[in-house]
């Protein structure tokens, strides 16, 4: 297993920190998060990229930086740790 992977936004959810076509290398071994951080996430078979917002009781609201597109904690309730892919590392523009 590699510890980082390459992920490419699909979308503008997180308008204007990653827009759709950038890619996004992801470190998979990682010991905390904290607010603030960006992490690639699987939810449904999809991949989605957010912000963490709060972390309560070991559970993550995320929300996308552009709000008014972002589907997230708001829509579908908070995230587990199992379902966390990694952090976002550093962006690679098309």
């Amino acid at each position: 297993m590699f510890p980082i992977a390459r992920f490419r936004i699909s979308d503008s959810s997180m308008l204007p920190s990653f827009k759709g076509g950038d890619y996004v290398l992801v470190l998979k071994i990682y010991f905390s998060l904290k607010v603030g951080e960006v992490i690639v996430f699987e939810r449904n078979g999809k991949f989605l990229i957010k912000r963490i917002e709060r972390i309560t009781n070991g559970k993550y609201f995320v929300i996308g930086d552009n709000r008014r597109l972002s589907k997230d904690s708001r829509h579908f309730g908070p995230i587990t740790k199992e379902h966390i892919i990694g952090k976002a590392l550093i962006k690679i523009q098309k």
